[in-house]
């Protein structure tokens, strides 16, 4: 059955929707499984043009009904208004697929707006835009309606070189408010407070080697800020990784030893998993 499936993915045709740093990762990830891959964009300029540096097709909306598969790569709070704007002209049969880093208030939320007909997988890429080697990087899948089209995507997935791992809305949401929202805050925490007590001149007068690193962190955090700062404001689980995180602080800066044991066997077991 997943041979059939693959065999027919392969005469499917694809619409991204978007003309972002993501349409042009997943058009990598796709164009060896799907040759059809066409750019949807508000602008069909844009979208002429963004096609045009990737040698794919160019659609408009209006046409986004003759295709097998919809990927929706805009921002999380304006995905349920895209859906609303297209659910009536999908494709019976069709897979629609979001990207969104935050799942509770978007699947949820656009799950009853598709069609019944319609098939709905959400996924999270673990990595971003600038990514450049694709290899060892995970992809999060949520199946949310149908399974048609499951394990193709699965296989896309892992044939690009990515380790796929399954999850649900909540278990996705409750993961990512540690791993991303307390990792993220933790870096601007320690940018804010270089800067408001040291700030730049001095800072790189007694520049650590290891703090030339978190540099480094820094640039890459400046160029995704935007999805930084919302991942962090929409996450529902957020406030436990923030309590957590301030208590953790707290603990080690009282001295308490046992909190340091603790913390030098994560940073053995943690480094050893990466």
């Amino acid at each position: 059955m997943a041979v059939d499936l693959m065999i027919e993915l392969a005469k499917s045709r694809l619409a991204i929707v978007g003309a972002g740093g993501m349409a042009r990762i997943l058009v990598k990830i796709f164009r060896k499984s799907i040759p059809d891959i066409s750019i949807i964009s508000r602008s069909l300029e844009k979208a002429r043009r963004f096609s045009r540096r990737l040698g794919i097709g160019y659609a408009s909306l209006d046409e986004i009904g003759g295709f097998d598969i919809v990927v929706l790569t805009p921002p999380s709070d304006v995905l349920p208004d895209v859906v609303k704007s297209i659910s009536d002209r999908l494709k019976a049969g069709s897979l629609v697929m979001d990207v969104a880093s935050i799942k509770l208030g978007v699947v949820d939320r656009i799950s009853p707006i598709l069609p019944e007909s319609v098939e709905y997988l959400s996924i999270h890429p673990l990595f971003g835009p600038a990514t450049r080697r694709l290899e060892g990087n995970r992809v999060i899948l949520i199946p949310v309606r149908g399974e048609s089209y499951l394990e193709p995507i699965r296989r896309v997935f892992e044939e690009a070189g990515l380790r796929v791992t399954y999850s649900s809305p909540e278990e996705h949401d409750r993961m990512m408010a540690f791993i991303q929202v307390a990792h993220h805050l933790s870096y601007l925490s320690l940018a804010l407070t270089l800067w408001r007590n040291i700030g730049p001149d001095k800072t790189s007068d007694y520049l650590t080697r290891s703090l030339r690193k978190t540099f480094r962190m820094f640039r890459m955090f400046q160029a995704n800020l935007k999805v930084i700062e919302e991942i962090a404001r929409l996450n529902r689980f957020r406030h436990d990784a923030i309590s957590s995180l301030k208590e953790s602080l707290d603990e080690l800066a009282r001295g308490e030893p046992d909190a340091w044991r603790l913390a030098e066997e994560a940073l053995k077991i943690l480094s050893e998993k990466a």
